[in-house]
């Protein structure tokens, strides 16, 4: 995958025909080692901005002011584009209060609940795209910011559009939320989204469709169920799984009425994650489920420390069903001190499953990786020599612009227990 980045925050600028705002991106990988480069043709942009103040969702309210928009393309060889696109007559820069949305034109909303600049997870599925030979060349995740009074806010957003629809236990529809995730501007790479964690995202809330598919990746077995993501960074992951929880719940005849998901990494992410914390829940309290109760926390967890058994009183509050990675297994030099952590927080499940006179205790965890060299693959030598046994549960493969397609691949890890 692609995304678009901006490389400083966007600034408004006086025009006698009305404020016009100014914006310097790029196009690079998730790691930005390397531009979009699209080969032989281009790829069409569009820059759309909309009044804040209206609900993306309501249509009626998008056109009260109308929507500005201008169109650019991206050539091979390009490392940065300034685009300008004009706002509104009569405004002052300092009255500016809008939305603007960078995307490809070809991953145009698809519903009018999906908001401008989405990425819905049929552009990120194989299977999900169909009949449009655009995406199934790679897909570029679009970015989408907000000026508030004239200035431009520090952070990106990410949109991932989990679809329009669910099933209640009355049989009826609702709406499903859209997950929307801060990025920060600039190059802290504990601050952005990575690839396995927005396909593996994608591929649950689709799997929800699949009772017997999620029942591998997911298993809730009772109404406490409890998740802990390792190395959250802004918190895609974890995030989507506690949004879907209840409609994993729903399919099997459960309600999760007690049900947590605490996202864990170093310090540098905490600021992001726990604002992305603050998105959800208010996006999950637009779309109750009765009598579900699902909490996202937020908790520092350094992998030296929780090898040593050393954790916060959140972690180690609780005996995780499952825990969750992304992205986490690109530094090898990390890969022991994270074999320790799970061992540990194992260890940790046997005391407080002990205490209460519980059976054998079984540890699992869902692992998402893209491979990028093969010195990651000493984390496989590193769980068999403390008794973990791994399977792929689902290799999604990930087209890529320009470039040879790469795969997002999906581990079950378990310890101890009767081992599936």
């Amino acid at each position: 995958m692609h995304y678009i980045r901006l490389l400083r925050p966007a600034k408004i600028q006086s025009s006698a025909g009305g404020p016009v705002a100014s914006l310097l991106f790029t196009i690079t990988t998730d790691l930005g080692d390397s531009f979009l480069c699209p080969g032989d043709g281009s790829i069409d942009l569009v820059v759309a901005a909309e009044d804040s103040s209206a609900d993306p969702a309501d249509p009626a309210a998008v056109q009260l002011r109308g929507r500005q928009t201008c169109r650019y393309k991206w050539k091979t060889g390009m490392r940065v584009l300034d685009a300008k696109v004009r706002l509104w007559p009569g405004l002052k820069k300092e009255t500016v209060n809008c939305r603007i949305a960078i995307y490809p034109a070809q991953q145009r909303p698809r519903e009018t609940t999906t908001p401008l600049g989405a990425l819905h997870v049929g552009d990120v599925l194989p299977w999900r795209i169909g009949a449009d030979e655009t995406l199934k060349t790679g897909v570029v995740m679009p970015a989408t910011f907000e000026f508030v009074n004239g200035v431009c806010a520090p952070v990106s957003v990410r949109t991932l559009g989990l679809g329009t629809s669910r099933f209640n236990g009355d049989g009826a529809t609702e709406k499903e939320s859209n997950l929307q995730f801060e990025e920060d501007i600039g190059e802290s790479i504990a601050r952005h989204i990575w690839d396995a964690g927005v396909v593996t995202s994608a591929y649950l809330a689709d799997t929800c469709s699949s009772p017997e598919s999620i029942r591998k990746v997911l298993p809730i077995v009772n109404e406490s169920f409890n998740v802990l993501e390792l190395g959250s960074g802004v918190g895609i992951l974890g995030i989507t799984i506690a949004a879907i929880i209840a409609k994993i719940a729903a399919i099997r005849g459960q309600t999760p009425k007690n049900a947590r998901v605490l996202l864990t990494d170093l310090e540098e992410a905490e600021e992001r994650a726990r604002s992305n914390i603050a998105r959800a829940e208010s996006a999950l309290t637009c779309n109750p489920t009765d009598g579900t109760n699902v909490a996202i926390k937020y908790e520092n967890l350094d992998w030296d420390e929780g090898r040593e058994g050393r954790f916060g009183s959140l972690v180690a509050a609780t005996p995780w069903d499952l825990v969750v990675l992304s992205d986490c297994t690109y530094n090898v030099d990390s890969l022991p001190a994270l074999v320790g952590t799970l061992n540990a927080l194992h260890a940790a499940k046997e005391r407080h499953l002990d205490a209460v006179g519980g059976g054998p205790v079984k540890s699992s965890v869902l692992l998402a990786t893209k491979p990028r060299h093969s010195s990651e693959e000493a984390l496989f030598g590193l769980l068999e020599d403390q008794s973990w046994a791994y399977r792929v549960v689902k290799e999604i493969p990930l087209p890529k612009i320009g470039e040879e397609d790469e795969v997002v691949q999906i581990y079950l890890l378990e310890k101890g227990g009767h081992i599936i």
